[in-house]
């Protein structure tokens, strides 16, 4: 039984390596074309590079950043050392529904809220608020966890001190650090690998300039990726096979960090 379950294991493990070893082998030899990193996409697609997309999808994720930390940040705070235990467990429980709710509602959402509603329209701002209403309960449910870890002698050892309740707070966020900075980074990769939400309310297949307002539309590797596959012939997919590689490896490497990062806390 043992050895057929370490089988199993083995075969299983074996097959994801696999499947990654697929995806960014195909698209790594890309890199290495001139003007991949730097030049616009031309002629649909089948010449040029990812220049747009990449900076575009860096652009979204800075502004998600500023979004969700704080925002995610005060709110784990208030579940975890300020809220009554019935009122966290409840929020808590909010927030782990809207984590499991598929990411094309939060698009339908955004479509119809920051789109149309707040008529942002099509925009960099209308795709980040939208990102940010879907990661902030993921942020905030890893979060609250380290922050719940820390020991409750430290709350009460720094308050007998006669350090005040926001003194407390602060060393508390003090020691769970890393765990919080943990949840940031899994946080920004999710929403750096999603498609669905921003496809329908800030992304577009082709601009000939990259946004300098935050109500510009933006290109994105996810959606430039989607968009090709979808729309284009065999002569342009090298180009989303190069892009799928190269978030591929930068998953990868987000996913490295955290894994670095819990080894050293644990230490």
């Amino acid at each position: 039984m043992r050895w057929t379950l370490r089988i199993i294991t083995y075969a299983v493990f074996a097959i994801m390596v696999l499947t990654l070893a697929i995806i960014v082998v195909s698209g790594l030899p890309h890199f290495f074309r001139p003007g991949f990193f730097t030049e616009w996409p031309r002629r649909a697609m089948s010449e040029g590079g990812i220049f747009p997309m990449l900076i575009g999808s860096l652009m979204l994720m800075a502004l998600v950043f500023a979004v969700s930390i704080p925002v995610g940040l005060i709110g784990t705070i208030f579940l975890s050392e300020i809220a009554p235990r019935k009122l966290s467990m409840v929020l808590q429980s909010l927030a782990a529904t809207m984590n499991s709710v598929p990411s094309i509602v939060y698009g339908v959402f955004g479509l119809s809220f920051f789109c149309v509603r707040l008529s942002m329209g099509t925009s960099l701002i209308s795709a980040s608020l939208t990102l940010s209403t879907m990661s902030i309960p993921f942020f905030m449910n890893s979060a609250v966890e380290f922050l719940r870890a820390v020991p409750k002698e430290l709350r009460e050892g720094v308050i007998a001190l006669g350090a005040s309740k926001l003194q407390a707070t602060l060393m508390v966020l003090r020691a769970s650090r890393n765990g919080v900075l943990t949840s940031l980074i899994l946080t920004l990769g999710r929403a750096f690998s999603e498609t669905a939400p921003i496809l329908v309310t800030g992304a577009v297949f082709y601009t000939t300039k990259l946004p300098v307002r935050l109500t510009d539309p933006v290109m994105t590797l996810p959606t430039s990726i989607y968009a090709i596959v979808m729309n284009l012939g065999e002569e342009s997919q090298w180009m989303a096979k190069g892009m799928a590689s190269l978030m591929v490896l930068i998953t990868i490497g987000v996913y490295f960090l955290v894994q670095l990062m819990r080894r050293n806390q644990r230490e």
